[in-house]
């Protein structure tokens, strides 16, 4: 396991239709990462699972997903999705109707409560929408 996370780091909250970040990008948002995986004391292996699809209901899983949302700006101080910021940051080539469709489909994600909005977002975005926020490994 240690070594797969010597090859992978996870480096990003990005959509999946890739957008190519830069070196200071890509560095500042594996920082972002690294301190939500050491702030919420996640078990790397539920990262890895909930990547792939398999999402467990934990209370670090939450807030590992909590700090990364909160830290690229997805999500404010009092948990509110921000809809203008996962606009902004979403590849130029992908269609606003999608990326309306997706937002909208996943806006549920706000009443999933305290501490539970950034992850029922991400697995929204994962199982629901075509617009697919993904943790991203390099």
């Amino acid at each position: 396991m240690k070594a797969f996370f010597s090859l992978c780091v996870l480096a990003a909250v990005a959509f999946v239709q890739a957008q190519q970040l830069t070196a200071e990008q890509s560095a500042k948002l594996k920082e972002h990462v690294k301190i939500c995986i050491e702030s919420s004391k996640v078990d790397k292996q539920l990262v890895i699972d909930a990547r792939a699809g398999k999402f467990a209901e934990t209370p670090e899983l939450y807030e590992f997903f909590t700090c990364v949302f909160k830290r690229v700006g997805f999500l404010d101080d009092n948990e509110k999705l921000q809809e203008d910021v996962i606009r902004a940051k979403a590849p130029a080539g992908l269609s606003k109707e999608v990326l309306d469709k997706g937002i909208q489909t996943c806006a549920k994600a706000q009443d999933a409560g305290a501490g539970k909005v950034a992850f029922a977002a991400y697995k929204c975005f994962k199982t629901e929408s075509e617009v697919k926020i993904e943790i991203i490994e390099a």
